[in-house]
């Protein structure tokens, strides 16, 4: 099936754009096993499991860097290795784009396709991995893997 025939609804998740852009990696079948979080249920989970409002505005006490790299947005299959090794035996994660909008994502889908969700120009993204306390977010290039502390 044609990767462009599937549309996520724009309206009720705002984020879709990315993944109803042409040049999104991800096929028909892949953007249909992501589960999207409208606007309530995105803030209600963001506020259950982060310690801050903003990743920009985030408290060094909120948080311990475990690595620091920087990723090529212009290689991404490359640079798919730093997330398939942080996220092995994993199955899922959770994927923020700001405290209003985020989805559930099989991590297969989300390794091969990272770079469709962060974006350098991001400041409020944010890879909450399921059934621990660890994160990665972004800089522009510049990827942080952390532990998120109490």
């Amino acid at each position: 099936m044609n990767k462009n025939l599937f549309t996520i609804d724009e309206k009720k998740y705002p984020i879709a754009w990315r993944f109803n852009s042409q040049d999104c990696l991800l096929s028909f079948d892949e953007k249909n096993r992501i589960v999207f979080l409208d606007t309530e249920e995105s803030s209600h989970f963001w506020d259950m499991t982060l310690p801050f409002e903003h990743l920009m505005n985030i408290n060094s006490s909120c948080y311990s860097i475990l690595e620091k790299i920087n990723l090529d947005f212009n290689f991404p299959q490359e640079s798919s290795l730093f997330f398939k090794n942080k996220l092995t035996n994993i199955s899922s994660i959770f994927f923020f784009w700001g405290r209003k909008a985020s989805a559930i994502v099989p991590v297969e889908i989300f390794v091969k396709a990272w770079s469709d969700f962060f974006y350098p120009s991001d400041e409020s993204s944010i890879l909450l991995i399921t059934n621990s306390n660890k994160m990665i977010f972004s800089y522009e290039e510049t990827f942080f893997y952390a532990d998120i502390l109490d």
